[in-house]
């Protein structure tokens, strides 16, 4: 197993471990993120293989409990703050194969339209620390579009596996494109959004994703970030000078010909863009 595969299924064995640390709030979880990508779609005829270090956690505070609290609950199983000052992040530390220390994490995310109080960043949810959790734009739909489906361990010998409401693919897409906005020109900009945004596009059915839009764009929590991620996703992907397409093609590298891979962007973000319009 090469290092990149084992970290990925260290992330997925630390994901397990917080969801079961948090098993009397998984109700009130959606996972979102990388993880729930590859949930969804895996590697969508991509060569490049799926890969993440860590797990994203959306929570609906509508249902979410105020005991235990969050912070008490994934303390308790081994997670601690990145940094003094870092919101919503946990980290937990495991040891590779080869006795290399990995630091691994888990975001607590709360989408923007339904965060209690009037905070930037934390969340300030009731009973729980104010900054178990951070304040996310554009992850709205989470929490309308979703689907249960089983989070499975990826080793032989962790039968670990739970059901878990997943995002939608077109929540997850609407999430990506305001994730790479967000971070565009910054030290936190990732080039594996724009491939994650391709995968979902290649590995979803065009009627599915329209369907699943028509829900967002109707629904009061999700309707604005839904309609900038449309526009988002026309400027991001659809034009050969756009961020998204030169990000797809810098995170596929050598493994892929960068003309297919933005020939393939601008051609299924057109043909998704046509079918919502």
């Amino acid at each position: 197993m090469s290092e990149t595969d084992e970290l990925y299924v260290i992330a997925r064995r630390v994901l397990l471990d917080a969801l079961d640390a948090l098993g009397q709030h998984r109700d009130a979880i959606v996972l979102v993120g990388a993880q729930a990508v590859y949930l969804r779609v895996g590697e969508a005829d991509l060569a490049v293989a799926p890969f993440t270090t860590d797990g994203d956690l959306a929570i609906d505070p509508t249902i979410l409990a105020e005991i235990p609290p969050l912070e008490q609950a994934l303390m308790g199983a081994g997670f601690y703050p990145k940094t003094r000052d870092s919101v919503g992040i946990w980290i937990t530390r495991r040891k590779t194969s080869q006795q290399v220390d990995a630091d691994v994490g888990v975001d607590l995310l709360v989408p923007a339209s339904v965060s209690p109080g009037s905070g930037r960043r934390a969340a300030r949810l009731p009973g729980h620390d104010t900054r178990a959790a951070r304040i996310v734009r554009g992850l709205d739909g989470a929490l309308v579009d979703s689907d249960t489906m089983t989070l499975a361990a990826l080793e032989a010998d962790d039968a670990r596996a739970f059901d878990i409401r997943v995002a939608g693919p077109t929540a997850l897409l609407i999430a990506k494109v305001h994730k790479i906005n967000e971070r565009s020109g910054t030290g936190r900009q990732s080039d594996k959004d724009a491939l994650d945004v391709l995968r979902l596009l290649r590995g979803t059915e065009l009627d599915d994703l329209a369907t699943r839009y028509a829900k967002l764009a109707a629904d009061g929590r999700s309707a604005e970030s839904a309609k900038a991620g449309r526009d988002l996703l026309e400027a991001q992907f659809t034009s050969r000078t756009g961020i998204g397409v030169e990000m797809a093609i810098r995170s596929a590298g050598a493994l892929a010909d960068p003309e297919e891979i933005a020939a393939s962007c601008q051609a299924l973000a057109g043909d998704l863009l046509a079918a919502i319009k």
